[in-house]
């Protein structure tokens, strides 16, 4: 993963950033991929001037209630970290924890409808838990401010369906997608061409511009318990 390399995707970040007034969504999850895109974006727009720094960019967390408390603290945390030190640096940064409505949330599916445990073959957890609270965010920033560029630290590397839906999408001449689902939004991943190996070099060799420590990643993903909900 070389300089030059990372030199061009944050260029190419402050060019999309600076191109029109539609405000930024992150997704991010607290993992290795979106930590890695948050850090690029955030590092890109720290070079910008501060008056070239004016568009509203929103970072949302989806919140299942059901974490495991070391994953849920790891992100409250970081969160909180971010605000901080977005306001200390004067960037147009906000950090917000998005959580499922009742009607959608685990137990009440679990043990109010009698829905099995997710698994690959019923795969409720997800959509409730994490994406409808995402998206229930990113329309309400579409009603605000017209038109929102969600921004995803998706890797098409990570298998050829992505890869295939990423292609699929993607608006002709413009580093932008259209959201698969949600109009008036549009997706860029700035991380698209990363492998896995890259990702983790970038987080070892890089550090968080919030002050987080990228080695608890390491250790978080060493400890994670494979599954959907883990």
């Amino acid at each position: 993963l070389s300089k030059a390399l990372l030199n061009t995707i944050e260029q190419e970040i402050r060019e999309v950033y600076t191109s029109d007034n539609r405000p930024w969504v992150i997704g991010f999850s607290g993992g290795k991929d979106s930590t890695t895109a948050l850090q690029l974006v955030w590092t890109a727009l720290s070079a910008l001037k501060p008056e070239a720094r004016t568009k509203p960019i929103y970072v949302i967390s989806s919140d299942t209630l059901v974490e495991t408390p070391m994953m849920s603290s790891y992100v409250d945390t970081v969160l909180q970290k971010m605000n901080e030190t977005a306001k200390t640096a004067k960037l147009p940064i906000s950090a917000h924890k998005v959580v499922p409505i009742v009607d959608d949330s685990f137990w009440v599916n679990l043990i109010g409808r009698g829905y099995p445990v997710p698994s690959t073959q019923f795969r409720w957890c997800t959509e409730r838990l994490k994406i409808n609270p995402a998206n229930a965010f990113i329309l309400d920033r579409v009603a605000e401010h017209g038109e929102v560029i969600v921004v995803l630290g998706v890797r098409s590397s990570e298998s050829a369906t992505r890869s295939q839906v990423m292609s699929l999408h993607r608006i002709s001449g413009s580093h932008l997608s259209r959201h698969s689902t949600l109009p008036k939004a549009f997706v860029y991943t700035p991380i698209e061409s990363f492998t896995v190996d890259d990702v983790w070099t970038y987080l070892l060799q890089v550090r968080s511009p919030w002050g987080a420590n990228n080695r608890d990643l390491v250790t978080l993903y060493r400890n994670a318990q494979a599954g959907e909900c883990p």
